[in-house]
This record gives structure tokens, C-alpha cells and sequence, in this order.
């Protein structure tokens, strides 16, 4: 059995996890280059053993896990609950539909907040932050308040999603609802706000469902 696709998949998603690039895994490894990570990815080589613990390190993951040797990601340790912090991108709200696009590219991440293992989207490759900018969703959320967006989860009525409103080029965050005649509804806690009822695919689309809400005093 060839496990090089696995271990490829791994590394990949690994650091996708952490939010960063090959180039910047290189660059935090030092004795690594990039087109050597690349070729681990790629699946057409794969590392030994002390290449991968070189990359476990970076990766907040165990080198066995990396290798195959175990499916638990931090090796034969049991992971505690408050474990593996790490670092997302806050984003700008303009910036919210092309997420994943800028997470792939590790551009556009200079500001960062910490997510920790209590959160159940730690993992996700796909998880970032947005402040923000109005108060359509008081009183639970307020202008300014952060609030974490996982873009691999499926939203369910009642959940908190970031929604892009294509015809009016507008992000903004809402409660998730379905209703007879449309595809979903996004409502707004603030009776000053209208609910934003999507009747054709083309007119909104959810970018992700919020995981984590964050006010700073």
C-alpha cells in the first residue's frame, strides 16, 4: 500500500491549519526549503524521520502522525481540551468572499487573533476573522465585536452565518432561517434592519457559520 498520497494530505492540511504558506513553513523551519515541502505536498516524495519531526514542530502535530504511524494527531498523547493554539487571520469584511482564495495564497494576513483547542473548528483549514462594522445583530453583537467564521461548515436554522449579498456587494452577519418560497433568510436581530429574503442562488451566498464571538472592552 502506498502511503505517500496520505502523508501528503496530512502535511497539507497541517498547515493549512496553521494558516500559512509553504513559503513561510520553510521560513520558520530554516532548514527546509520550500520546493522540498512542496514535493512532500505533491506526493511525489516523502519525508523521514527527521524531517518530519521538523515539520511536527511547526505544525503543532506529532512526526508519527505525519508518517502514517498513527491516526492521532498528537502521536500517542492524548490532546487536552485547552491544547494547540494557534493563530487566524482577521480579515477585512470586503475581503470575506475571496477567504479561501487568500488563505491559499497567504496573503492579506497581517493581523491575527489566537483560536485555541476549545473551539471546535480549530482545525479547519479554512478559518479566519472579521470586526465588525455595524449594529444590525444588537444586542448580542455590537459594532467592533470579532467573531470567528469557519467557510467549511453547512449552516443550520439558527445559526449565525457571514453572508455576501452579491446584487448589493455587502457582507454582513445574520441569523440563518428557511422559509416557504425562498432558498434561506438571513434575518437581523436589530428591528431597524430589514430580513434579507434570498429567493435566487446568484443574489447571496454564505461565506461561513460563526464559531466563536469575541468582545473586547
Amino acid at each position: 500500500m502506498d502511503i505517500k498520497p496520505e502523508i501528503s494530505n496530512r502535511i497539507t492540511q497541517s498547515r493549512k491549519a496553521m494558516g500559512i504558506t509553504i513559503k513561510e513553513l520553510a521560513a520558520r523551519i530554516g532548514s527546509l526549503s520550500a520546493a522540498r515541502i512542496s514535493n512532500w505536498e505533491q506526493g511525489t516524495r516523502s519525508p523521514g524521520p527527521v524531517e518530519a519531526k521538523l515539520l511536527a514542530k511547526e505544525l503543532n502535530v506529532s512526526a508519527s502522525y505525519l508518517l502514517c504511524l498513527t491516526d492521532n494527531v498528537q502521536g500517542e498523547l492524548s490532546q487536552s481540551s485547552g491544547s494547540g493554539s494557534r493563530f487566524i487571520p482577521v480579515l477585512k469584511m470586503s475581503d470575506a468572499p475571496k477567504a479561501k482564495e487568500l488563505l491559499d495564497a497567504g496573503s492579506g494576513l497581517e493581523k491575527t487573533i489566537v483560536v485555541d483547542g476549545f473551539n471546535q473548528s480549530h482545525h479547519s483549514p479554512y478559518l479566519f476573522a472579521v470586526q465588525l462594522e455595524d449594529n444590525s445583530m444588537q444586542p448580542a453583537f455590537d459594532t467592533g465585536d470579532v467573531v470567528v467564521i469557519d467557510t467549511e461548515l453547512k449552516p443550520n436554522p439558527g445559526d449565525y452565518v457571514l453572508a455576501y449579498l452579491v446584487t448589493k456587494n455587502h457582507i454582513v452577519l445574520r441569523k440563518y432561517g428557511e422559509a416557504d418560497g425562498c432558498i434561506f433568510q438571513l434575518l437581523a436581530s436589530n428591528e431597524l434592519w430589514a430580513t434579507v429574503s434570498v429567493k435566487n442562488a446568484v443574489d447571496a451566498e454564505v461565506v461561513g457559520v460563526l464559531v466563536e464571538h469575541r468582545r473586547y472592552l
